[in-house]
């Protein structure tokens, strides 16, 4: 009689097969059982010991529900996902390493994975990054620190004011800004015909039979330019256009995500190379560098919200104070936690870890400024 395979008692099939039974035993008990679950996988025949399939992994669904009852299951899923990715921002806010720890150690069941983490934080922190440079007003600041009891957050030269003074003082700066536009075009199209008429009066003066050196120099100069030295004197005189600055300072905060994207590995390396003899392969210097990352960008939403809400008690230096603080501690602990070196020793890295990569980062900064002026 042919023996059926059996698995040792630590393997990790095991271990995923009794917590899939008992999450459907639990969901049943709730009456929320999954249905009729089928003898074998529809996708590839394996016999099934849970709702998943141990072979190719696809999950025993039964479409033939109620649409109240998936719907119901659904939510449930969605709920769950909601506390893991909150229960993860607490940790990953106030226990600098801790969740990276708890990854590399394997407890991973309860975390998101850190990559879709950080996708996500990044995503929605430049999304509030970008919504910001909208709401730039000349003459006006809108939500600035005017305290307790005033009117709607509109100041006006430092001074409270109503939305309809604020909305007042728009309109008069766009007509002030478009009168001033319109003299400063006639005042360069005066100094255009003086200079002119300076430079034919000059051009009488000279003998008629005699070119004047100075322009056959200056011609000879432009003639010998290459066409790349012709396309920077274009690009120079469009960077005096307010609008080209404009539209190169959106282009440059537009690339930010992918160019920090780019920098995300090289900290991960540097880190390694630091922090060589802890052990640790390339990859869990990777997650501790991705959950660095997405502390910073939680952090700083965190901290400005908190800013805002402070400024109506008159406390938003103070929260600030603080906020910055934890923020240049945060690496120490983090560090230290994760590849217990010595206090001495961690600091020592820590300082050499942020000077590198910032100079990296800036770096980045002028390469990226530089192409974009080239691309645009």
């Amino acid at each position: 009689m042919p023996l059926e395979p059996t698995l040792p008692d630590d393997d990790p099939l095991v271990d995923t097969a009794t917590a899939d039974q008992a999450a459907v035993q639990a969901s049943a008990a709730h009456g929320q059982a999954h249905g009729p679950i089928h003898t074998h996988c529809e996708n590839c025949g394996t016999e099934l010991k849970g709702p998943f399939c141990h072979a190719c992994g696809q999950h025993d669904f039964e479409f033939h529900r109620s649409f109240g009852h998936v719907f119901m299951e659904a939510l449930e899923n969605f709920f769950h996902f909601d506390a893991k990715f909150f229960r993860n921002i607490v940790t990953l806010l106030f226990r600098p390493g801790q969740l990276t720890a708890d990854f590399n150690a394997g407890k991973r069941a309860s975390q998101m994975p850190p990559f879709r983490l950080y996708l996500f934080t990044a995503f929605v922190f430049f999304l509030l990054l970008f919504a910001s440079q909208t709401r730039e007003f000349d003459g006006v600041d809108v939500g600035n620190d005017s305290g307790a009891g005033k009117p709607v957050g509109f100041t006006i030269d430092g001074k409270p004011a109503t939305a309809t003074q604020a909305l007042d003082a728009i309109a008069a700066s766009k007509a002030a800004t478009a009168e001033k536009r319109n003299v400063d075009k006639l005042r360069a199209a005066a100094e255009s015909i003086e200079h002119d008429a300076r430079a034919r009066k000059e051009a009488e003066a000279q003998p008629r039979n005699r070119p004047h050196l100075g322009s056959v120099k200056s011609e000879q100069l432009e003639k010998d330019k290459t066409d790349f030295e012709r396309f920077l004197d274009h690009q120079g005189e469009r960077s005096l256009d307010p609008h080209f600055r404009k539209e190169l300072s959106h282009a440059f905060l537009a690339s930010l995500p992918k160019l920090l994207l780019v920098c995300l590995p090289l900290f991960a390396l540097f880190t390694r190379v630091l922090f060589r003899k802890s052990g640790q392969v390339y990859l869990q210097h990777l997650v501790a560098a991705i959950h660095f990352h997405t502390f910073i960008y939680l952090w700083v939403m965190f901290r400005d919200g908190w800013v805002f809400l402070g400024r109506f008690a008159h406390l938003g230096g103070v929260i600030a104070f603080a906020a910055n603080l934890w923020l240049c501690l945060y690496p120490f602990f983090m560090l230290r936690r994760l590849y217990r070196n010595s206090w001495l020793l961690t600091i020592f890295k820590t300082g050499v870890l942020s000077a590198v990569y910032t100079l990296t980062l800036a770096a980045g900064f002028f390469v990226t400024a530089i192409l974009l002026f080239l691309a645009l």
